[in-house]
């Protein structure tokens, strides 16, 4: 079969996404400017001017009015203008304020850009620490993972959190309560709105990719979801870092996996069980028609080594 020309950018893109965290991807490399360099492609009103913005990269958010042009994360850098362009012509506006949810290239690449555009930028203390080198960092491989030039830093980091009074909205940034995609994954809680973007934090219907070099947890994961049940309700509305938008339900099945998934593994590592039998015996049997579907960022064997390790790292040394 033979793909329409029109559609190679989108196949190159969905690829892309796919793969960019998974290997060691240069994110000014040929292969990701060809796959990027489109503006994210759909718009999902949540209601009182938030907005969830869909496309290549992580998933972003916006709140416009006459306080300021509010945004979160900015996906790529070689797709940046575009989406820069197409948020103004939305919003009317120029970005004010932007918040990276985390320091992946694939949310935070685009900082330049809307930095120049007049956004200033904000972030936890290690995503700033992580782009600029301060902290080393690792591909998932073991090479080093690039370190950004100074014009996509944030400007303004936190330890714990911080608030934006805008646009009749209260916006509530919360640093996760471990570390759990990365150590500087932050959530953003449009309060008013009822809207909460999880970042990568919740990747819906997958199987999450745990960045173990950025000191990720799968444990961390499971205690950001019970935050986030805590701190929201029946009706809110989820903005996970990649795919659709999500529901309570959602959420309470994620956190149900997270938990089978790593008592069903910790029975494998207390029999005394190697990492390949575990593998083998795929005690994720149950949950990888929802969350281990093809395409998705971490396949079922993958989320068992991150379990596994994790486990045996914390088990007391005879």
């Amino acid at each position: 079969m033979r793909l329409r020309s029109s559609l190679l950018p989108l196949v190159a893109a969905a690829v892309f996404s796919a793969l960019a965290l998974l290997v060691p991807v240069d994110p000014d490399s040929p292969m990701a400017q060809a796959a990027n360099t489109q503006a994210f492609g759909r718009v999902i009103d949540l209601g009182q001017d938030v907005k969830m913005l869909m496309g290549q990269g992580g998933n972003m958010a916006m709140l416009g009015g006459p306080d300021g042009l509010f945004v979160v994360d900015d996906q790529f850098t070689t797709n940046a203008e575009a989406n820069l362009a197409k948020i103004e012509e939305i919003a009317k506006a120029k970005p004010k304020f932007l918040v990276n949810t985390h320091w992946h290239f694939d949310h935070m690449g685009g900082n330049a850009v809307f930095a120049k555009a007049g956004a200033t930028i904000f972030a936890s203390d290690n995503s700033r620490k992580r782009m600029s080198g301060q902290i080393t960092s690792l591909e998932l491989t073991g090479q080093p993972r690039r370190t950004w030039a100074k014009e996509f830093w944030p400007v303004v980091t936190f330890k714990d959190g911080i608030d934006f009074h805008l646009n009749g909205q209260t916006i509530r940034v919360i640093k996760a309560p471990a570390p759990t995609h990365t150590d500087g994954d932050v959530m953003i809680y449009f309060v008013e709105a009822d809207v909460l973007h999880m970042g990568d934090t919740y990747t819906k219907d997958g199987y999450p990719l745990v960045d173990t070099p950025s000191n990720g947890t799968q444990a961390g994961h499971i205690a950001t979801f019970k935050r986030v049940l805590e701190l929201t309700g029946p009706n809110t509305k989820y903005i996970p870092g990649h795919g659709e938008l999500a529901n309570r339900d959602d959420v309470v099945a994620t956190l149900a996996m997270h938990e089978g998934a790593r008592a069903a593994v910790e029975k494998a590592v207390k029999s005394g069980a190697t990492l390949q039998q575990t593998i083998a015996a795929r005690p994720l049997a149950q949950w990888t028609p929802r969350f281990g579907r093809p395409g998705n960022f971490a396949s079922e064997d993958a989320f068992v080594t991150v379990i596994y390790n994790e486990l045996k790292k914390s088990q007391p040394q005879a």
